[in-house]
């Protein structure tokens, strides 16, 4: 092995969405209620739902190189706002809805082209996701 292919460093595994998961963030942020939720909630719900909308959109092909689909460019806007971070309580809760129905219509679509290619789930083999 040469010191050029010790350096060069391995890809990453890719990480795929996990449908039931993210389905069930979805959920859990949709069920918030704006009275009751605290701001670290709200923070800490909104960054579960963009790492999940970044695997969606990891996964999910373009329509056209450079030109992403309708829902992948309001994803993309959406995850530039919600990373200002300086949002009052009242505007960061919306946009983590926002976040939220973004990643619902991102999971029905990464089941529909995983059902068209033929796979199922979240790439990770069955039995090894403990009920919880």
């Amino acid at each position: 092995m040469t010191d050029t292919e010790r350096l060069t460093p391995e890809p990453p595994e890719r990480v795929t969405l996990d449908i039931g998961v993210a389905r069930a963030a979805a959920d859990k942020a949709l069920s918030l209620q704006l009275g009751t939720t605290t701001r670290v909630q709200i923070e800490s719900m909104t960054a579960r739902l963009i790492g999940h909308i970044e695997s969606a959109l990891a996964e999910l092909p373009r329509d056209t190189p450079g030109k992403p689909a309708p829902t992948q460019k309001e994803a993309a806007a959406l995850l530039a706002a919600a990373r200002t971070g300086a949002a009052l309580v009242h505007s960061a809760y919306h946009a983590m809805r926002d976040l939220a129905f973004v990643l619902r219509h991102l999971a029905s679509r990464c089941e529909k082209e995983r059902a068209a290619a033929g796979t199922s789930g979240a790439g990770v083999p069955s039995g090894s996701l403990t009920p919880g």
